[in-house]
Order: structure tokens, then C-alpha cells, then sequence
């Protein structure tokens, strides 16, 4: 695999690793509030529904991988010099990261039925995945910069 393959790879692992979090917490809220169904909680929730749970869980992972796959792929096409520099190559990751982050927004209406809470947090996580994104973005394109086996 050369070193564009290994990019993108690594983009798509930091990816799903990404959309794991939120993944990991709808799955333990929908738990929990299932669970409060069962002994007597309010009615009508999640459990009642386990789609939007299950929409919440799955979004999130394919918002995340695609958010990995198409960082990978950036940087896997950028020109070397605009990847040796890190102001640029963090910023473009940060556009990249905030941009597609905006798909976490929709994962969170769709399964929240248009829920205030979950859609503002999504919103104010939007820069954080950028950041986080920026951050990473040395390790992601580690092979093109030269680096060898490093995570």
C-alpha cells in the first residue's frame, strides 16, 4: 500500500474511533432510558422506539467514518508542500472536520424528533470535532510527512 493508502486508512480508523464517542453515548442514554421504561418510567420513550436509538448509534459511526474517510482522502491529495505546513494543513482539517461534523446535526434531529438538546449540543460540538480533527491531522498523514509507524 503506499503511502496515499495508508493516509486514507488511518484517516478512516480516526474516523470510526471519532464517531464511536457519540455512538457510545446514544447507546448508553437509549440503555438507560430503556431501562427506566421497564421499571416504570415515562412512557412513550426510546424504548418504545428503539429506531431512534438505533439511528442515533448508527449515524453517528457513518458520520464519523465518513468524517475519517474524507480527511484521509485530503489529505491524501493535497500537495506535499501545503501538507508540510502545520497552520495549513491543520486549518484544512478543521474546515474539513467542522463541515462534516454538521452530519452528527442531522443524525441528532432525526432521532431526537427534532429535539432541542441533543441538536444544540451537536451544534456547539461542531468546532471540537473540527479541533480534534486539526489536531490528528499530523499522525493521519504521518507516511506522506515521513513518519514511519507512528499512530
Amino acid at each position: 500500500m503506499g503511502a496515499s493508502g495508508a493516509v486514507v486508512r488511518r484517516g478512516l480508523l480516526f474516523g470510526i474511533r471519532a464517531g464511536a464517542v457519540p455512538a457510545g453515548i446514544c447507546a448508553a442514554l437509549w440503555a438507560v432510558i430503556a431501562l427506566a421504561g421497564l421499571f416504570g418510567g415515562p412512557q412513550g420513550s426510546t424504548f418504545d422506539r428503539p429506531v431512534a436509538g438505533l439511528v442515533a448509534v448508527l449515524g453517528s459511526l457513518a458520520v464519523g467514518a465518513t468524517l475519517g474517510l474524507v480527511t484521509g482522502v485530503v489529505l491524501a491529495v493535497v500537495p506535499r508542500r501545503m501538507l508540510g505546513s502545520a497552520p495549513l494543513r491543520g486549518l484544512t482539517c478543521f474546515v474539513v472536520g467542522t463541515a462534516l461534523s454538521a452530519g452528527e446535526v442531522v443524525v441528532m434531529d432525526v432521532s431526537s424528533e427534532g429535539g432541542y438538546g441533543p441538536v444544540i449540543l451537536a451544534v456547539l460540538a461542531m468546532p471540537v470535532v473540527g479541533a480534534v480533527t486539526a489536531a490528528r491531522s499530523r499522525s493521519i498523514a504521518a507516511e506522506r510527512l515521513g513518519f514511519k509507524n507512528r499512530a
